[in-house]
């Protein structure tokens, strides 16, 4: 009991003595000259290194509380007393590791002593550390849950609930199973079933505090039945909402949803994207005049001898509704295209474009490389800055493709056809393939992430049938290790990668068809601390219409409801899919790197995070330009933030680095100029 309290009880047993009211029982009870009549209820020892504390439930009648305690080896006599303590929670220090030490409380007024508290006991030594990640992965069924070591730990409890919120505290409310080492194996969870995991490290009986919360990788399938137009998140009006090329993301009480409203093509100007004998093949999203509002860039996939099926352009009118570029129309640009690119390649503060065709097919087709002049109009400069022609053979191709600062030297380079080709700065770029080991090999997406948190891009190549990971070590890349194989032949024409489950590390996404069906769901591999594993992925029941009855391809990420987790946009068949996260995370961080300006111009920028608490993971990101294979992910980015405390951001501009810090639950937009500002959640 707190000292002020203390003091009016003697107070009022004052007044009784001057009334000559003491053994009458209602100014004992009022003014505590009895006994307390209940014992300390919930009392907790919980030990550390040579100590234990001590918390229990305060007692109504109590102006203070006594400590019984010994350490026998034998039966406990509690007959040792700490005396005259006031608030309920004491710290037993200087003791001895590795004794029991037996307890009692017990409530006590002038009056005397109450009845005394259910015996506990702790035994005093090392704690163990955090456990500083988790991560699982699901088979049909069961979940392997993953976890690092922690310092001074015998064993584990790994605890599970269906709400981030019984998890979570020093000792959670919730079920656990015990585990001697990683990983640790439920068995008979359903794929199905969305659960939060926490591992916390013991050492003997005492536990061990932090460690992040883990989700399932469990997925919700919803089909969306729209006008396919290739696989991008935008932002094409003014709400909060991702849209897609024929599409704008649902609004429910003034909130993202799950849900699409399709366009009416002809009255959003847009007739003409998906118009017949046209063959879209890549669509972009790109604010190309600088009006806060993404312009829509589209290819196709048609010889380039077919006159009536070409690039187009469509400009935003500023409320979601478009025009077509008469300009970039009388380009005639066509032929069978790879993944478009949009960055601003040559510095000068607007978006340009880059469109990749394939050369084997003998109809003539090129590369194209668009500079902005600032005004909405574009001249192509493919032929003098070197990127206008392949090398022969089929591995050179472009299919997937990626923009990114790969050396940080402030200009963009490229990546696509089995060739990384540097941006010299000057309008001209060179071949740097040979240097980095780029794989000269047939792709079906690729794409560059930091699989394993050490600062640097790794490149992930799929081939259609064959996925494989090269990591990079000192700017070269490895000769590549196979990842996700499956016993069952299968295929699959699309591949990205995003923080599915919210834990720091970007997991795998790979379009994924069985030979003789030609149908599927998409592969999921989850990272655990940098190895790419294959998990379950639902495939629903025959009364969802998503459930493995067509082909998917060309998967894009991005988060759709604004909850903070990434979902999948998968092309399915003849329409859209969605995979959404079945679970939530409160812990993650937006960013939003833009221009002095506020333009959202910094496609191929790359912006790096890393706790404090824990300074080697630096979680390694790229503004997405168009990337993996025809697709194109959301434009803000998304960081996990499982650690706790700050996090250093590193932004790589053109003209150099901009640092701030950030905390788990910011939404922070930073500016080239160095300038940071919350997010405004109604932008």
């Amino acid at each position: 009991m707190a000292l002020a309290a203390r003091a009016a009880a003697r107070a009022a047993t004052g007044i009784c003595a001057l009334l000559g009211l003491i053994g009458l029982s209602g100014c004992d009870e009022a003014f505590g000259t009895s006994p307390p009549h209940a014992a300390p209820a919930n009392p907790r020892a919980v030990a550390s290194d040579t100590q234990v504390e001590l918390t229990w439930d305060a007692v109504t009648d109590a102006t203070r509380y006594v400590i019984l305690w010994d350490n026998n080896l034998g039966n406990p006599t509690y007959d040792n007393e700490i005396k005259n303590i006031e608030e309920t929670n004491y710290v037993h220090t200087d003791l001895t590791n590795f004794t029991v030490y037996h307890y009692k409380i017990v409530g006590e007024t002038s009056g005397g002593r109450g009845p005394e508290s259910v015996p506990v006991s702790a035994v005093p030594g090392p704690v163990p550390g955090p456990v500083e990640w988790v991560a699982v992965t699901a088979q049909d069924p069961g979940h392997t849950i993953y976890f690092g070591p922690a310092e001074n730990a015998t064993r584990y409890r790994v605890y599970f609930g269906a709400a981030e919120s019984q998890v979570v505290g020093v000792r959670p409310l919730a079920p656990f199973e015990e585990a001697n080492e990683s990983p640790h194996v439920r068995a008979s969870i359903d794929v199905a079933t969305p659960v939060f995991y926490r591992v916390i490290a013991m050492n003997g009986s005492r536990i061990g505090s932090g460690g992040p919360v883990a989700v399932s990788p469990t997925s919700v399938i919803s089909e969306q039945d729209l006008a396919i137009a290739g696989a991008a998140f935008g932002r094409v009006n003014d709400d909060a909402c991702l849209d897609l090329p024929t599409a704008t993301g649902g609004i429910a009480n003034d909130a993202c949803n799950a849900t699409y409203t399709a366009r009416v093509l002809a009255d959003a100007g847009l007739a003409d994207l998906v118009a017949a004998p046209r063959r879209i093949s890549d669509a972009r999203f790109a604010d190309v005049n600088g009006d806060g509002f993404d312009d829509l860039f589209s290819n196709t996939k048609s010889l380039a001898s077919n006159e009536e099926s070409i690039a187009l352009l469509h400009v935003n009118q500023g409320n979601g509704n478009f025009q077509t570029s008469n300009p970039i129309s009388a380009l005639a640009i066509g032929g069978v295209g790879g993944t478009l690119l949009a960055a601003d390649f040559d510095n000068d503060g607007d978006i340009d474009l880059f469109a990749p065709y394939d050369h084997t097919r003998g109809d003539g087709a090129r590369n194209w490389l668009l500079i902005n002049n600032g005004n909405g109009a574009f001249q192509d400069t493919a032929a003098a800055a070197g990127v206008d022609t392949n090398p022969a053979g089929s591995a050179y191709a472009p299919r997937g493709g990626q923009a990114v600062d790969f050396n940080e030297d402030g200009f963009v380079d490229l990546l696509f056809g089995s060739r990384l080709l540097l941006n010299n700065g000057d309008g001209t770029f060179s071949d740097g393939s040979a240097a980095a080991n780029v794989p000269v090999r047939d792709d079906n997406g690729l794409k560059l992430i930091d699989v394993d948190l050490d600062g640097d891009l790794d490149l992930i190549h799929h081939s259609g049938t064959v996925t494989r990971l090269h990591r990079n070590t000192g700017v070269v890349f490895g000769d590549g290790e196979r990842i996700g194989a499956e016993p069952e032949e299968t295929f699959g024409f699309g591949l990205n990668a995003c923080d599915f489950n919210g834990d720091g590390f970007e997991d795998v996404v790979i379009a994924n068809n069985r030979v003789l069906s030609g149908r599927g769901v998409p592969k999921l591999l989850v990272n655990v601390e940098g190895s790419l594993l294959l998990t379950a992925t639902q495939e629903g029941t025959t009364a969802n219409p998503a459930s493995f009855i067509a082909r998917n391809e060309q998967l894009a990420c991005g988060d759709q409801n604004n909850d903070g987790m990434s979902d999948i946009l998968a092309r399915w068949g003849d329409t859209y899919s969605l995979l959404r996260s079945a679970n939530t995370l409160s812990r993650r961080i937006r960013l939003r790197i833009v221009g002095s300006g506020g333009e959202r111009n910094q496609q191929g920028r790359i912006v790096r995070v890393a706790p404090e608490i824990a300074p080697s993971r630096i979680m390694t990101r790229v503004v997405d330009s168009g990337s993996g294979l025809r697709a194109q992910n959301m434009y803000d980015l998304l960081f996990g933030s499982p650690w706790t405390g700050d996090y250093e951001v590193t932004v790589r501009f053109a003209d150099g680095e901009v640092t701030t810090s950030a905390e788990s639950g910011d939404e922070l937009i930073i500016f080239e100029d160095g300038r940071v500002e919350d997010i405004d959640p109604d932008e």
